[in-house]
């Protein structure tokens, strides 16, 4: 009986400790702003930015320039006022980089 509840706190613990990485990586909400920039497309959240990206200034997301698909559907995210998923690259140089944007 202790064998099996053993496993249990493991299977447990393991998966809220994946729930806990996965999120530093990604965040849901509103687009409250956009911007261009030399960069590419700047996009800021109303939920603000995941943790991997805490100390960007002032919350801007960059869409690299040479991704074109995606700012596209930034852009049109944006407008149809659609919620969204970003996932983001560490902090790096002071520029949090998305990597996918997911449209609810």
């Amino acid at each position: 009986m202790h064998s099996l509840i053993r496993v249990i706190v493991l299977v447990i613990g393991l998966v809220v400790s994946r729930v806990g990485v996965t999120a530093d990586q990604y965040l849901s909400g509103a687009i409250e702003d956009v911007t261009s920039g030399p960069q590419g497309l700047m996009v800021k959240l109303t939920t603000g930015v995941p943790t991997n990206c805490a100390g960007v200034g002032y919350g801007w997301m960059t869409v690299p320039e040479a991704n074109k698909t995606m700012i596209a559907v930034a852009l049109l995210t944006w407008q149809n006022q659609r919620n969204v998923t970003v996932y983001t690259n560490p902090l790096t140089n002071g520029v949090c980089v998305i990597n996918q944007f997911d449209p609810a």
